[in-house]
């Protein structure tokens, strides 16, 4: 079996999942922080 990604594409990948794993965490937590301040 031949390797899929090379190790530049897998870096590459490692390093848009870490930016997209930061983003939905930063969206997650200012969520949670504004729903402090709504009340319902």
């Amino acid at each position: 079996m031949t390797e899929s990604f090379s190790a530049e594409d897998l870096a590459r990948r490692r390093a848009a999942s870490r930016r997209l794993g930061w983003a939905i965490g930063l969206a997650v937590l200012a969520l949670y922080i504004l729903g402090f301040f709504i009340k319902r």
